[in-house]
């Protein structure tokens, strides 16, 4: 039976976020959480409203718990546990981690499958009956039609980026249904999605596109489309690299292609990216001549290198943990909660470059004695260390006096995450949800780096380095000159240090299939000051701060939970569950 109630009440979005929905919605006499579908889909004030909902459905990344503690990136030690399901072997249908629904783990609720579906629901009743909303204009419904396609494709990307194949949804299931629909192959799933982008690619103006970051356009739609094709020809889902998965499990369709030219895909991922940059309404954010301070600006200020993005919402985002980054990742002495939030890792610090282009060495006397000189300018923006200066001209001291009693900052790892606060604000406190800034959804570094490995793979090295080079150069690096597998190489670790702490690592780990080398060490940093109550000469050793790392492959898919299986027992698991 189709539910003859629409709520309203969690979907509405402040003006802050969207551009204004014209007539006052508070002038309606009836309450708004008792509007009949007749009346919502009668008002384009109303259908724009339940779109801009789902909108805000979508997940976000300001998160107390980020999924960076689910990888070699860091820990979250308020709750160990959180990313130790995908850290230490202990995924399993009864415990995803940071995925599962718990108290702690509601920073990832947004990315859980019972809440995708239920916002690809709402999308669905969108689509099914947009076409009665008299909207003024051609232009207006055009828009609304495209977000709505757009919305879907891209929740269910969400879902595939987890799961592999899953079900595909392009109809509403109401009540008395048969919920029982098996997964869809993986290259069925990419398809729908690209369909459906493809549809709002089509509607979409392409003289509005960049104009309003928080809702998708042609150009949105169109970089979200690359993703997809790039995380689709990635080694996880090749039948000619995924074996050791596909191995013993009976539906090797669910998780990959089965077959298929390897090269047609990675060029239809280059195609989707190369269209992205060719429509020149993006550009990397190269406004300060201060490296450092120049990477802080791009998350928090708005430039043209903001491609998608998310603003926390004090009214409608009701989750108390969500949006509040810098203040939950900031050291305690500086009005944080360090304490439990995400703790750095030494294995990311340590991917930073020198200078110079050079890998960073703890072998090597002079890096080893002062570990933090000459490094990558983005490494200065992205972490807070030892002699780090930070508000109000303070430093940074983790370390340990010969009397065993710590420095203000001192913690496990003995770093801490610098990236997405602004120092010209000061740092944040609990209540100040809009000094958050917005969260990058998507960015013009990554839709080049997303070509630039389409090109690696199609074996097109001297474009590859153009684009990689495009970005090191923002950030005052000296070029990359390699090929092949060194290229490659180069590339990823690029990618690592210029997308750390953006909820990317969790995804390129899985799809490049280099769980075992990239589950970590789970490295720290002691630091000792040789004379008490001084600072001065302190010496650094590289510790293991979280021990008992191990990768298993299953963890390159999450599992499907036991209660979703029961409820829909046409599902398929994912292998090794």
């Amino acid at each position: 039976m189709k539910s003859k109630v629409l709520t309203i009440a969690l979907f509405c979005s402040i003006s802050i976020v969207f551009q204004s929905c014209g007539k006052d919605f508070l002038d309606d006499t009836k309450p708004e959480d008792k509007i009949s579908d007749a009346n919502v889909w009668s008002s384009p004030e109303l259908a724009i409203k339940v779109i801009y909902g789902c909108y805000q459905a979508l997940p976000e990344g300001h998160t107390m718990c980020m999924m960076m503690s689910s990888t070699d990136e860091a820990i979250f030690y308020g709750d160990a546990s959180i990313g130790a399901a995908f850290t230490k072997g202990l995924v399993s249908p009864s415990n995803q981690g940071g995925f599962s629904a718990s108290v702690w783990s509601w920073a990832q609720m947004s990315w859980q499958w019972d809440a995708l579906y239920q916002n690809i629901r709402n999308i669905n009743i969108g689509i099914a009956n947009i076409d009665k909303t008299p909207f003024t204009n051609q232009e207006d419904k055009d828009r609304a039609v495209a977000d709505l396609y757009f919305l879907r494709g891209y929740c269910h990307f969400l879902l595939m980026s987890q799961y592999g194949g899953i079900p595909y949804y392009d109809q509403v299931v109401n009540l008395g249904d048969d919920y029982n629909k098996p997964r869809n192959t993986f290259e069925e799933t990419v398809n729908y999605i690209v369909t459906d982008l493809e549809k709002a690619i089509n509607l979409y103006r392409a003289d509005e596109t960049g104009l309003v970051k928080t809702r998708a356009d042609k150009g949105v739609a169109m970089a979200v489309k690359a993703k997809v094709l790039l995380y689709a020809a990635s080694d996880l889902h090749n039948p000619a690299k995924n074996g050791e998965l596909t191995s013993g499990y009976s539906n090797p369709e669910l998780i990959g292609y089965t077959s298929g030219d390897a090269s047609a895909k990675w060029q239809a991922a280059k195609d989707a990216a190369k269209a992205v940059i060719d429509l020149n309404a993006y550009s990397l954010y190269n406004s300060n001549p201060d490296k450092i301070r120049n990477f802080e600006e791009i998350f928090v200020k708005r430039s043209d290198e903001d491609i998608f993005i998310r603003y926390v919402d004090p009214i409608n985002d009701l989750y108390w943990g969500l949006g509040r980054t810098p203040f939950l990742e900031a050291p305690p002495s500086f009005g944080g909660w360090g304490w439990s939030a995400d703790n750095v890792l030494g294995d990311l610090v340590d991917a930073f470059e020198m200078s110079d282009g050079s890998k960073f060495d703890w072998s090597n006397p002079v890096q080893a004695a002062n570990p933090y000189l000459n490094r990558d300018n983005r490494f200065y923006a992205s972490v807070l260390f030892e002699g780090a200066t930070w508000y109000d001209n303070r430093i940074i001291h983790v370390g340990v006096w010969p009397d065993s009693t710590y420095a203000p900052e001192h913690q496990s790892t003995n770093y801490w995450v610098r990236k997405f606060s602004d120092i010209d604000k000061g740092p944040m406190e609990y209540s100040e949800l809009t000094k958050c800034p917005a969260w990058p959804r998507m960015r013009y570094s990554e839709v080049l780096l997303n070509y630039a490995e389409a090109c690696i793979e199609l074996g097109e090295y001297n474009e590859a380095r153009t684009y990689i080079n495009l970005i090191r150069d923002r950030a005052g690096m000296p070029a990359v000159t390699e090929s092949g597998a060194a290229l490659k190489e180069r590339y990823r670790n690029e990618r690592r240090v210029e997308l750390a702490f953006e909820e990317q690592r969790f995804f390129d780990v899985r799809r490049w299939m280099i769980g075992p080398e990239a589950i970590g060490t789970g490295a720290g940093i002691n630091v000792r000051y040789p004379v008490q109550g001084s600072y001065d000469n302190p010496t650094f050793e590289p510790i293991i701060t979280d021990a008992g790392r191990l990768w298993v492959n299953k963890a390159y898919f999450i599992p499907i939970t036991i209660d979703e299986m029961n409820k829909n027992t046409a599902l398929i698991q994912n292998p090794g569950y």
